[in-house]
């Protein structure tokens, strides 16, 4: 992006940006970097170590946590658009979060350094203000799902997995496999194959190879 258009992307991103003087504006574009990430591509913050906050600016991105066994449960995905700050939540004290991101497309991704970020943070309360605010978002939104994944049962899961996935495609067949689907549901892809199967008796779905076709959105929506 060119100067202009890249500022842009930050007044569209940040609604802070018009509090920023010019000197804080003129420092986010000369030091934020831009990474050209290919899809499965992937990235860990935490353990002390801060990516800063990123933007994505093209593509689509998987953030999930990684049990010691090795398997992850999906935690959100970001979109065009959308600011990744718990990347840079190890900056504020006592918080530091182990998670992963995969980009599950080809992804142009900005960063802002977590030492120009810092700096905002601390001179600006409408940064401050932003920042805790959209940490504290997505905190519910992890509660929310970890809630989900307690009190509901796994049909209701991987019904709401599609769903999910048909509202960002916009389209009915679906591209997706049984593994992926089982990360965004917290189960086994045994247990989802089993589900589907049902879901495909029950003519809520059809399944052909390495598709999935909701045929009754409405009926899933109420598992």
């Amino acid at each position: 992006m060119m100067d202009g258009n890249l500022e842009q992307m930050f007044k569209k991103a940040f609604p802070f940006w018009e509090d920023l003087t010019e000197k804080q504006r003129g420092d986010v574009q000369a030091n934020t970097v831009r990474n050209l990430c290919p899809r499965k591509t992937s990235l860990h913050f935490g353990g002390g170590e801060c990516a800063g906050v990123q933007i994505i600016a093209q593509g689509r991105a998987r953030v999930f946590i990684t049990s010691p066994g090795g398997g992850d449960i999906t935690l959100f995905r970001l979109l065009e658009g959308d600011v990744s700050i718990l990347s840079a939540a190890c900056m504020l004290n006592g918080m530091d979060i182990e998670l992963d991101m995969e980009m599950e497309t080809d992804c142009v991704i900005y960063t802002i350094p977590k030492k120009i970020y810092r700096k905002l943070y601390d001179e600006s309360s409408a940064v401050k203000e932003y920042t805790m605010e959209m940490i504290s978002e997505k905190f519910s939104d992890i509660m929310w799902l970890f809630n989900q994944f307690v009190f509901s049962n796994v049909a209701s899961r991987v019904a709401g997995a599609l769903l999910e996935h048909r509202g960002i495609t916009g389209e009915d067949v679906l591209n997706i496999t049984h593994d992926v689907l089982a990360r965004d549901a917290g189960t086994a892809r045994e247990v989802v194959t089993r589900i589907l199967k049902q879901f495909q008796n029950d003519g809520l779905v059809k399944l052909t190879r390495g598709k999935i076709e909701v045929l009754d959105a409405s009926g899933l929506g109420k598992i």
